[in-house]
């Protein structure tokens, strides 16, 4: 239905249940502006409630107590530590994949920096990497605590701006935030991020261009190459992010210059893409201990916490990243290959 039909329906309706002219004008203009950007016109909270299927106790409990619909774990990360994940209950993350398919999705290309490359669509590490292939200098500085400096007040700021009621916006935001920051296992997460982020990125890359300087966000890592200053570049980041809740992580501030390695999010991009030799060594450590104890032992001496299952599914998500970067890599296929039949023999016991 276009805009005519659907204008013409609602007056009649809204009409016939004795709704004002001047309300309906409002309303008509609001519907508008929403379908002009390719929006679900949403009016008001009851409406969300029946467009998403659930009712609104059960929504209103979800906002109120938004604890109790999330499982919280731990992972591993690249660098020993753990990193804890909120993982939303299967009605809230269908709810969080409806606003996501339905609200955050479509607006992407507008509310997105095209500097952004994780997340999004046709888009990889790989991509990232390449961009800075065969530059003289390269700087890559990480965000500390990335999702968890993400506001609500940020979020709110988003679905305003893309013209929803703030009373409607105060509910979206509460589905999707978690104690005022992003909570890490949400679907909605890595594109409300992305779109949070966009003013800075645009920020960082009218400086960037002026100076023939390449620029890149994947996530957290912001990554600069080119001939540059790097002390310059680090000083007007740090200008940019002064008065907000983000912060560079020091400690892992990396700057290169052509004749050493140069690695960009995990990939060497000197000249061969490649992950690089530490990670690539990690795996291959955890693979020789599942092929010389088994997983069950090895298991035991990390303090994996949760299911094998999920072990071997972490570590196939690792050893494939290695194979997105370079696909003719035979040693991670090999590693591919067996840890797959391991999951396998155990999925079907």
């Amino acid at each position: 239905m276009d805009f005519k039909e659907y204008k013409k329906a609602y007056i009649e309706q809204a009409l016939a249940l004795g709704v004002s002219a001047n309300a309906i004008d409002i309303a008509i203009e609001y519907a508008e502006q929403l379908h002009n950007k390719k929006l679900p016109i949403i009016y008001d909270q009851q409406h969300f409630f029946q467009l998403v299927g659930y009712d609104e106790a059960y929504v209103m409990a979800i906002v109120n107590q938004p604890k109790s619909f999330y499982k919280e774990y731990s992972i591993p990360k690249r660098n020993g530590k753990y990193r804890i994940i909120h993982e939303p209950l299967p009605s809230l993350k269908e709810i969080q994949n409806w606003v996501l398919k339905y609200i955050l999705t479509p607006i992407a290309n507008t509310f997105v920096s095209p500097v952004a490359k994780a997340y999004m669509p046709k888009t990889s590490v790989r991509d990232n990497a390449r961009f800075h292939k065969r530059q003289k200098y390269g700087l890559c500085l990480d965000l500390k605590d990335f999702f968890g400096s993400i506001t609500f007040r940020q979020v709110h700021s988003i679905f305003r701006n893309m013209g929803y009621s703030k009373s409607l916006s105060v509910l979206l935001s509460n589905i999707c935030v978690l104690d005022n920051s992003l909570p890490q296992g949400a679907p909605t997460i890595p594109m409300l991020s992305n779109m949070v982020f966009k003013y800075y990125d645009d920020k960082i890359f009218d400086y960037c261009k002026s100076r023939n300087i390449r620029y890149t966000r994947y996530a957290d890592d912001l990554t600069f190459s080119g001939n540059f200053n790097c002390k310059e570049v680090i000083s007007f980041i740090r200008k940019v992010l002064s008065k907000t809740s983000f912060a560079i992580n020091d400690n892992k501030t990396k700057f290169v210059s052509r004749g050493n390695r140069q690695e960009v999010t995990g990939v060497v991009v000197n000249e061969k893409l490649q992950a690089s030799a530490i990670y690539r060594k990690k795996i291959r450590q955890e693979v020789y201990y599942i092929i010389k104890f088994g997983v069950d032992k090895h298991l035991e001496a990390i303090e994996w916490e949760r299911s094998i299952i999920d072990y071997l599914h972490h570590l196939l998500g690792r050893i494939n990243f290695t194979l997105t970067i370079n696909k003719n890599d035979s040693e991670m296929r090999r590693y591919y290959e067996y840890i797959h039949s391991v999951l396998k023999e155990y999925k079907e016991e």
